[in-house]
């Protein structure tokens, strides 16, 4: 970025020195003799050819090196994004979708390169153009006449910045209104098949062009003022220019002003004003930029999860009992789910967790992997306090099949890589057979080296379900938690993955949160979320379990 704006500052530079040159040629045609004229005439387009060559050349490196800044600044901004990303509270995603995230993210980047790239090693050149040719302006020719330009120029950027202010509110707006166009574009996508069982696909389009008419109508009165004022601003230069021009006629005509003075104003004042007018349209139109440049350092400055490096707790690899002890939570503006809440889950076991939907039950996920911290009380695993274990220990033991089973479109191998990035072929096959994924596996044309459908399109829900079984049995976790993990899953396929489950629970802690009990699931705990008190009941007893401990359960 230094080497870009420094070749720019070198432009600004030569470019200032061809009006002395031309003034200079100018005075020969004058007051030279024919033949004198050739003589001292032939050095002065040898100057300007240099500088000449020399911008052709500075402009070529500039444009390679600005090439090469902005391949570097896109490849870093791109890695800061997803190691921000990586490191961001879970809840921050919930606040948008993930098309809008990403295109707005996208757009931003753009933005930013077009801003460092071009903008700024621009703004650089016509900065250094106006200074230099004020300084020569000072030296030469008359103060008023340099005072009066200096004038006009301060006018003019004062304008600017009261244009460039209101713009940059109309380019905040727009970029709200293309958020909306993203959310609801990125929505319709994803619900595509509720619209179409619906027949609800006009509605949605009429939301749709609702939003974009905003946009335009948005867009139009933007237009409409940039049309206006930018226009003025750059007559008022031109006209300034002129007057100055006129101004200089009229101090040669008393005699306050010589011919040569009088070209080199003449010349300067020309690109004094072309300086101001590249100002002019630059600082114009950079709002835009401006503003995605600043929403990617408020997207990378936003706060990160608690480090928590400095613990010493280490979460155990062996199956161990889980403990909640007087937990209370609830997420911020909204009711409390638990409250003073005990229970235990035992080792090599399967507890099964009843409750309603949105009783709480899958917000002891999020508090098992510290996701969100309880208000009251402590969880602790084989009487170790989460709390003392690192966030990334905690959770590369404790696996999750949530209802949502993203399946990403690489090969079956990658799918499960994701779970032990170090697993060998033997391994991968066997965390499938255990997951009874064996005809799944024998059906793919390259076996674990067939590309998936994008989200798993192709494959039942079953089959999703035991995939992602597949991947904690590949990681080995001590503790597995299924997240209603029958949900749209036919006879024959609850039975299979109760049969997994049962034969998982061997070496590993289980929780299954869920409102169903297949007959074949060999439940050895069961709760329930009672949601009124915020507490767990163990069935089969009338009595609430607070204080219960592990060796209840010997």
């Amino acid at each position: 970025m230094t080497l870009l704006v420094l070749m720019q500052l070198g432009c600004g530079l030569l470019v200032s020195l061809q009006p002395r040159y031309f003034q200079q040629l100018v005075s020969l045609v004058i007051g030279e003799t024919q033949s004198g004229l050739w003589n001292r005439g032939l050095p002065l387009l040898g100057y300007l050819a240099g500088v000449y060559l020399s911008l052709a050349l500075l402009q070529g490196v500039s444009g390679y090196l600005g090439s090469v800044f902005s391949t570097n600044l896109l490849q870093h901004l791109q890695t800061d994004f997803f190691e921000q990303t990586s490191q961001l509270p879970l809840e921050h995603f919930r606040q948008q979708s993930a098309g809008e995230f990403f295109t707005s993210f996208a757009n931003d980047i753009g933005q930013a390169q077009r801003f460092f790239a071009d903008f700024l090693p621009g703004v650089a050149r016509e900065l250094i153009t106006a200074m230099a040719v004020t300084g020569i302006l000072f030296y030469f020719c008359p103060a008023s006449l340099t005072l009066a330009a200096l004038c006009i120029v301060i006018v003019v950027a004062l304008l600017v910045t009261i244009l460039n202010r209101i713009m940059g509110e109309y380019a905040r707006a727009q970029r709200s209104g293309w958020g909306e166009i993203h959310r609801v574009f990125d929505e319709t996508l994803q619900g595509i098949d509720t619209l179409k069982v619906l027949a609800a696909e006009k509605r949605r389009s009429a939301d749709f062009q609702a939003c974009t008419g905003a946009l335009r109508e948005l867009s139009v009165r933007a237009g409409r003022v940039l049309s206006i004022f930018s226009p003025g601003i750059e007559l008022l230069a031109k006209l300034g220019g002129l007057g100055l021009v006129a101004l200089a006629y009229f101090l040669m005509s008393k005699g306050k002003l010589q011919v040569d003075p009088f070209l080199i104003f003449f010349f300067y004042a020309t690109l004094l004003q072309m300086s101001v007018s590249n100002l002019t349209k630059s600082l114009s139109t950079v709002q835009t930029e401006f503003t995605g440049v600043r929403r990617l350092a408020s997207f990378l400055a936003e706060p990160n999860e608690p480090e928590d490096g400095h613990l010493e707790g280490v979460m155990p690899s062996r199956a161990v009992t889980v403990e909640l002890c007087g937990v209370s939570f609830g997420y911020p503006g909204c009711r409390r789910l638990y409250s003073s809440a005990d229970m235990v889950i035992p080792a090599r076991a399967v507890t099964l967790l009843h409750g309603k939907s949105g009783s709480g039950k899958s917000t002891l996920i999020n508090l098992l992997l510290r996701f969100y911290e309880p208000e009251e009380g402590d969880i602790l695993l084989d009487r170790i306090s989460i709390r003392q274990i690192p966030r990334n220990e905690l959770r590369k033991k404790i696996g999750v099949v949530t209802q949502h089973h993203f399946i990403f479109q690489e090969t079956l191998r990658a799918n499960l890589l994701i779970a032990q990035p170090d697993a060998n072929d033997a391994k991968i096959l066997g965390a499938l057979e255990r997951a009874q994924l064996g005809d799944f596996l024998f059906r793919l044309p390259r076996g674990i080296d067939t590309v998936m459908d994008p989200r798993g399109m192709g494959m039942s829900a079953g089959e999703k379900q035991r995939l992602c079984i597949a991947r904690l049995l590949l990681r080995e976790s001590p503790i597995m938690i299924l997240d209603e993990p029958w949900a749209n899953l036919d006879l024959p396929a609850r039975e299979l993955l109760a049969e997994v489950i049962n034969s998982s629970k061997e070496t590993a802690t289980i929780l299954v949160l869920s409102h169903e009990h297949p007959q074949t699931l060999a439940v050895d705990h069961i709760y329930h979320l009672n949601e009124e008190k915020g507490i767990f009941v163990r069935e089969g007893s009338l009595q609430i379990w607070k204080g219960t401990s592990a060796k209840d359960f010997a």
